[in-house]
């Protein structure tokens, strides 16, 4: 006759003895869903503050990285290209760039004209 030995018999399965199911888990003494709902109403939100540069320091980087140029813009022409440079200066601010009043500290110039009416293409020609 043969004699035979299950590993069930001599030792425990790792599951078995590590983890518990989790019916067993949750007991009288946690929290409602109803209780966890109330006090989440009374967590107060706050986001962290950035540390930003001081607007008298100055950003020391590499000039190929974008956002760390000083713009100025000049726009010539109708109120649609004053809308345009609006938006393009918007657009420019919102990527980090930094614009300036002062033609001689910007790293680009973004000169903005209509060449439908004459006068403003040649104040644009003027200016280059």
């Amino acid at each position: 006759m043969a004699n035979h030995v299950t590993t069930e018999s001599i030792m425990p399965s790792t599951c078995d003895s590590l983890i518990d199911d989790i019916e067993d888990m949750v007991s009288s003494s946690d929290p409602t869903p109803q209780e966890r709902l109330t006090a989440r109403k009374s967590i107060i939100p706050r986001s962290r503050k950035r540390k930003e540069l001081q607007s008298n320091e100055e950003l020391h980087a590499d000039s190929l990285i974008p956002g760390t140029q000083k713009i100025w813009m000049k726009t010539w022409g109708c109120s649609h290209n004053s809308s345009d440079g609006e938006y393009m200066a918007g657009q420019l601010a919102a990527s980090g760039y930094k614009m300036t009043d002062d033609p001689a500290e910007a790293d680009l110039w973004l000169l903005n004209s209509c060449t439908v009416k004459n006068p403003a293409e040649d104040h644009f020609r003027n200016s280059i």
